[in-house]
């Protein structure tokens, strides 16, 4: 946002019904001028409607990484150093469009805040969030770089064996960007941070909006360190063994290793923990319970997606007021609607999917 759209924004929520001419005047400028002001406030989302009611409307946003997502699938064992017959999937990703995209799926109003390029794919990302119900008002569009691209490599399994990801375009999230959505930001129900953004946009906004829950997704064991001097200003946290480990640098093999680093990120500041152990089930704690939840999906076609939209059932459950064992278990039959799919998110995704999920497959819980 502009300083004239800030003087302009801070009138209208004064006198809703000012006319343009009585701002043009009140700033000495033409009433053309503040027309098209007016109209970019509208575009940015800050105000709406007819006597430009201030937008008022909760949304979760997901501050973060969209991109493509290309996926080999091999149909025997993984080869490597040769070419493997396979199939070949592609994808709109990108961890904080994933999580918003899952979210939108599951009826909860969201926004995303991200970067995509003057480009082919970036065009078809914002067009595609938009018919899924997702808010893209608010993605910068980069002439500098392209749209970000993520390819990965699966093997006989479906579990990742490489990747390669070109994120440069992510450096344009920075804090000028946070600036100028600091007023939908602070409007939000929740925020969802994804650690391919740059660290100081990560400091930044969570010492901007410490009134808002901040949902936090290291994304990778590097990248998990962009958040170590936020941890005070994070509500719920969700790392995966190595991502913990890496925060805490601390070795972490058994499950009283990781019951002791979710103490330790508690007593950073974390209000809310979920440490995912792959085939071990997920470790949840919040100071006042600590308990595993482990399950066996029955189907597994791409893990490529599972921990956005465990994120975004931590999420769901949050704006629920749900019980941490609620919670876990929900967002961990989210993972294994996710796991069904060949995509990195799955079209099926509801609350009624998840929902006979848990119906339909054992998931045990065990209290500490």
């Amino acid at each position: 946002m502009t300083s004239r759209e800030k003087e302009i924004l801070e009138i209208i929520k004064k006198n809703p019904m000012i006319p343009q001419q009585e701002i043009a005047d009140l700033l000495n400028i033409n009433r053309s001028s503040v027309a098209v002001h007016i109209a970019n406030l509208m575009k940015k989302g800050y105000i709406q409607g007819k006597g430009y009611i201030v937008r008022e409307e909760k949304m979760v946003s997901v501050l973060g990484g969209s991109n493509i997502d290309l996926q080999g699938f091999p149909n025997d064992k993984l080869i490597l150093m040769d070419s493997n017959p396979g199939k070949i999937e592609t994808s709109l990703g990108g961890v904080g469009r994933n999580i918003a995209e899952n979210l939108a799926r599951l009826s909860v109003p969201v926004r995303l805040l991200s970067a995509v390029g003057e480009d082919f794919y970036g065009g078809k990302l914002i067009e595609e969030g938009t018919s899924i119900g997702i808010d893209m008002k608010n993605i910068l569009c980069s002439k500098e770089y392209p749209t970000s691209m993520y390819l990965s490599i699966m093997d006989e399994d479906h579990d990742m064996k490489v990747a390669i990801s070109q994120m440069e375009i992510y450096e344009k999230i920075d804090i000028g960007f946070i600036e100028e959505n600091q007023l939908l930001i602070k409007n939000s129900s929740a925020l969802v941070i994804d650690n391919n953004i740059p660290k100081t946009t990560i400091d930044y906004a969570c010492g901007m909006f410490k009134e808002i829950p901040i949902f936090c997704d290291p994304v990778s064991t590097a990248k998990a360190m962009r958040v170590k001097d936020s941890l005070d200003k994070i509500h719920t946290l969700k790392p995966n063994t190595y991502e913990a480990a890496k925060l805490l640098d601390m070795e972490i093999n058994t499950l009283d290793d990781v019951r002791k680093a979710g103490e330790l990120l508690l007593k950073k500041g974390v209000k809310q923990l979920f440490i995912s152990m792959g085939k071990e089930g997920v470790f949840a704690c919040d100071g006042n319970k600590e308990l595993v939840v482990k399950g066996q999906p029955k189907e597994i076609k791409g893990a490529t997606g599972a921990g956005d939209a465990f994120m975004a059932g931590l999420v769901d459950c949050y704006l629920k007021d749900k019980t941490l064992n609620e919670t876990t278990v929900y967002a961990t039959a989210a993972s294994y609607v996710a796991l069904s799919s060949y995509s990195t998110i799955n079209p099926l995704m509801t609350e009624e999917e998840i929902q006979r999920i848990i119906n339909t497959v054992t998931i045990d819980v065990k209290e500490y």
